[in-house]
């Protein structure tokens, strides 16, 4: 469950990550974000991480006890299996260096967008309104990615230095596994902190 969710979100920050992208750098594409073309986003997130999640079940990698608690994909077992290895090093580019990759690219290039188009064209302009709209999602999307990175970035380093067969001490693996875990409560702060809109909503919600 660790993982399916832990995949979830970074699916999520992906997908996200690039509908910023199209409508940052390529408004005229912005038709493409439909309610449709979400719903096919959301289920194929699902979908995917059930797959990743779900494989070591099948006997596509392995899970294992940890002894604080927890279960999590027991790298160990590549040193041993090339079906395990190849698990691993599948899960580590597909569910963690591609979509930093494309998180990176998309968010890179939407500030070297706004660089270029700073200029705007007038206060009371509904355009300019919507652009500023776009540009405080897009910066709280953008820490949201940052913070999600951070404290993953530990744990996939660990984890495919583990595959390879090199140790890793138990506290550093206990730190890195937490610091990750972790990240689940990290986005409510970063909303509420970030986002006028969403105090204002919360507020409502719980009549305050």
């Amino acid at each position: 469950l660790t993982l399916l969710f832990g995949l979830a979100s970074i699916n999520t920050l992906t997908v996200i990550s690039v509908t910023r992208y199209i409508k940052g750098c390529h408004p005229e594409k912005g038709h493409c974000i439909s309610n449709s073309s979400m719903t096919v986003s959301l289920v194929l997130i699902w979908v995917a991480a059930l797959f990743w999640s779900g494989a070591p079940l099948l006997g596509w990698g392995s899970y294992t006890d940890r002894m604080y608690g927890t279960c999590e994909i027991d790298w160990a077992k590549a040193n041993f299996s090339t079906i395990y290895k190849s698990y691993i090093i599948s899960i580590f580019i597909c569910c963690f260096f591609l979509p930093v990759t494309v998180m990176v690219f998309s968010y890179v290039s939407i500030i070297n967008t706004v660089k270029l188009s700073h200029a705007l064209t007038g206060l009371g302009d509904p355009t300019d309104r919507q652009r500023r709209v776009e540009r405080d999602v897009t910066r709280v999307s953008i820490v949201i990615c940052t913070a999600f990175i951070i404290a993953w970035s530990p744990y996939a380093v660990i984890s495919i230095w583990s595959a390879y067969g090199y140790p890793v001490p138990n506290l550093t693996s206990i730190l890195a596994s937490l610091f990750a875990k972790s990240a689940s409560f990290y986005n409510p702060i970063i909303y509420f902190g970030m986002s006028s809109k969403f105090r204002r909503d919360i507020f409502i919600l719980f009549h305050c």
